[in-house]
C-alpha cells in the first residue's frame, strides 16, 4: 500500500503530534484529498521525514485526509519529494 508524503513547516504540526493529543486522538490534513488509498501520512521539512502517523481514511465534508498522531521520526527521503503540495511513496 502507497504512504502520502507531504511537505510542511514543522510549526504546522506540532500540535498533532502523540505527546501533545494522546494515543486516542484523530488528526486532520485539509487541502489534501488522496485518489489512492494511502497507509501512511508522513510529512517533511524539505530536509529529512520528520513525522509520520497511520492514515485512518478522508473526511469528504472537510476535504481531508485523518489519521493518527503523529510520531517524531528522523529518517532520509525518497528520491521523490514534493517541492510544495504532496506526493505518494512507496
Amino acid at each position: 500500500m502507497t504512504d502520502i508524503l507531504i511537505r510542511t513547516k514543522k510549526e504546522k504540526i506540532e500540535h498533532k503530534m502523540i505527546s501533545k493529543i494522546g494515543p486516542w486522538g484523530h488528526c486532520w490534513w485539509t487541502g489534501v484529498y488522496p485518489r489512492k488509498e494511502v497507509k501512511n501520512v508522513l510529512f517533511t521539512d524539505g530536509k529529512r521525514i520528520i513525522a509520520e502517523g497511520e492514515a485512518i481514511g478522508l473526511d469528504p465534508t472537510k476535504k481531508a485526509i485523518v489519521f493518527h498522531p503523529l510520531k517524531k521520526v528522523d529518517k532520509p527521503l525518497p528520491k521523490k519529494v514534493p517541492t510544495r503540495g504532496f506526493t505518494y511513496v512507496e
